[in-house]
């Protein structure tokens, strides 16, 4: 059959599947968690290797850095500005808060990540992302999470050129998120200061 006039070729990547998470009572209320479906497939995923999550206070697994003290981390740092090493961990995991993140911030964070892993980053979010920092995407999925939710997108990328030592960008001195420290209603508020400063970029 002859290709329709003006159609496009299909994606060089692989195309994304399908992950349905159930409505059972346990996969509700998680909170900031992981559904329990997309929780097992990492875990197999990264079974044997070092994991660090970026945002995962909450996370079950790996070793966790998070801003938030009440989530108990195993560290308390900025996922934009990571106080680990080149090549630290064999995975990082990224799933940061349901914000629209504009082309600075998707840079600095797939760059900060891409710095501390060794062999693969792991996207969950609900917007879709395409970074070019030596990453190559593996795998993905589009999950249904609930009955009325926004899909979220699962991304497994591959570190093309692991021996490479990146060099991260920086467009801000403090995570994004500092912003919304005034308004945390919590015992404590986070160890950080409030006031963005950019450095070679803006929001």
């Amino acid at each position: 059959m002859s290709p329709r006039l003006g159609a496009r070729p299909g994606p060089a990547h692989p195309l994304p599947e399908i992950l349905w998470c159930s409505d059972a009572r346990k996969n509700r209320n998680l909170g900031w968690k992981f559904p329990l479906e997309v929780e097992s497939l990492l875990k197999d995923f990264t079974a044997g290797r070092s994991v660090l999550h970026f945002f995962g206070g909450l996370a079950t697994w790996g070793v966790r850095m998070d801003t938030d003290p009440i989530t108990r981390p195993d560290v308390i740092a900025d996922a934009y500005l990571s106080p680990f090493g080149p090549g630290s961990f064999d995975v990082v995991i990224l799933d940061p808060p349901y914000i629209q993140l504009n082309s600075q911030m998707r840079s600095q964070l797939f760059w900060s990540a891409r710095f501390v892993a060794r062999a693969h980053v792991v996207w969950w979010h609900t917007n879709w992302t395409h970074p070019s920092c030596d990453l190559a995407l593996e795998r993905s999925w589009l999950s249904r999470v609930g009955r009325s939710s926004a899909v979220r997108c699962l991304q497994i990328f591959r570190v093309k050129t692991p021996d490479l030592v990146v060099t991260p960008v920086r467009y801000f001195t403090r995570g994004p998120q500092m912003r919304f420290n005034k308004w945390l209603i919590q015992p404590e508020r986070l160890p950080f200061g409030e006031t963005l400063a950019p450095a070679g970029g803006t929001l």
